[in-house]
């Protein structure tokens, strides 16, 4: 489990997609068990992506002056756990979400929350995905 965690972090970092490391994941794990070690990991993801970017970039797209962008931002500091949950719903773990919003203004707890909120219904669909297409991948991979 550890090792996975890990592999999935250092994974995501590298912009390797974290829906590769579900299917892995569901593979390998019975569901209750893999759910629960994929929320977990990907929780653990997003903190160290969250973390990561602000450590080395702060919040740089605060400070832009262009206009479009500064409506974005204004949306994304009005109602930051709404559109964390929305941006999670459809590019669920997707690095380059994690780094702009770790770039914006957005505080770590909303951040956390919204990404938490969205999560269940993500892995829900990521499960699904692999029921339906585990007879496919065993064939072509294993």
């Amino acid at each position: 489990m550890v090792v996975f965690i890990l592999a999935y972090i250092l994974g995501t970092l590298m912009n390797i997609p974290g829906v590769l490391f579900l299917l892995i994941l569901f593979m390998v794990y019975e569901p209750i068990e893999g759910l629960l070690i994929g929320y977990i990991g990907t929780v653990l993801a997003m903190v160290v992506h969250f973390y990561f970017t602000r450590a080395l970039a702060g919040e740089a797209l605060s400070e832009i002056k262009q206009p479009l962008i500064k409506k974005q931002m204004k949306k994304l500091t009005s109602t930051p756990v709404r559109t964390t949950v929305i941006l999670r719903l459809i590019f669920f773990v997707s690095p380059p979400v994690n780094y702009a919003l770790a770039l914006s203004s957005i505080k770590f707890k909303h951040f956390l929350i919204g990404s938490m909120l969205a999560l269940p219904a993500n892995l829900a669909l990521n499960f699904a995905l692999y029921v339906f297409a585990k007879d496919w991948l065993v064939q072509r991979f294993l």
